[in-house]
């Protein structure tokens, strides 16, 4: 009943317009536009996140220095665009690896593991400056946020608050490994997920919006 509410009250505004002129036909439709602004909220929400999730098959990967090694040392790699404007108030970011048996392998290999399984995620800002970076060569799992810039590891110096207006880069490169044994807890599969949300006013009209449903405040300018 809403929604047809709403299409004929556009209508009518639409047929006012094209029959009003001057000051008379611009009240017309403004008082038109206050009966549709009946309650209406702003939420701060997650957008939809980006990122990748990855599980490693067995041939995917060979072990540095080895014969058939002709990879990179990232056989793995990707990159990703985040569009930040000036409503986003709050980054997120969710990182899950699993790599099986890290800690026996780190005992036999010391501290060279990160050449044979390693995630590496950077979060870049838009001028290419690294906001955040985190290397994994063991299975671990960690949450952070970032309600500015200044809450960056690393800064140009300056104070100011919120978050640069343009295209931030999530990237991530990494090394992992697969083996299917005739014993299933000989088997493994190394894997890893990261997600990146971005914090934004969203505006929900209950006229032509069903929840959770509603509409980011920048799509509205």
């Amino acid at each position: 009943m809403g929604r047809q509410t709403l299409g004929l009250s556009l209508v009518a505004m639409m047929l006012l317009s094209i029959l009003s002129s001057g000051c008379m036909g611009l009240a017309i439709q403004r008082e038109v536009m206050e009966d549709l602004r009946e309650d209406y909220e702003i939420d701060n929400i997650p957008v939809d996140p980006t990122g990748w999730e990855h599980k490693f098959s067995q041939n995917e990967c060979v072990l540095p220095g080895g014969e058939e090694d002709v990879q990179e040392v990232d056989c793995y790699a990707n990159v990703t665009t985040i569009r930040v404007d000036q409503t986003v108030s709050k980054m997120s970011l969710d990182l899950s690896v699993t790599f099986e048996w890290s800690g026996t392998i780190g005992e036999y290999l010391g501290n060279n593991t990160d050449e044979i399984r390693f995630v590496e995620i950077m979060l870049r800002k838009p001028n290419q400056e690294v906001c955040w970076s985190y290397l994994a060569t063991s299975t671990v799992s960690l949450e952070e946020e970032w309600d500015g810039e200044n809450d960056c590891e690393s800064g140009s110096g300056s104070n100011v608050s919120g978050f640069g207006e343009g295209e931030w880069k999530l990237e991530v490169r990494a090394r992992g490994y697969a083996f299917a044994a005739p014993i299933d807890t000989l088997s493994f599969q190394d894997e890893f997920r990261v997600s990146l949300w971005v914090t934004k006013p969203c505006v929900r009209f209950p006229e032509i919006h069903d929840y959770p449903d509603c509409t980011p405040l920048s799509d509205m300018d």
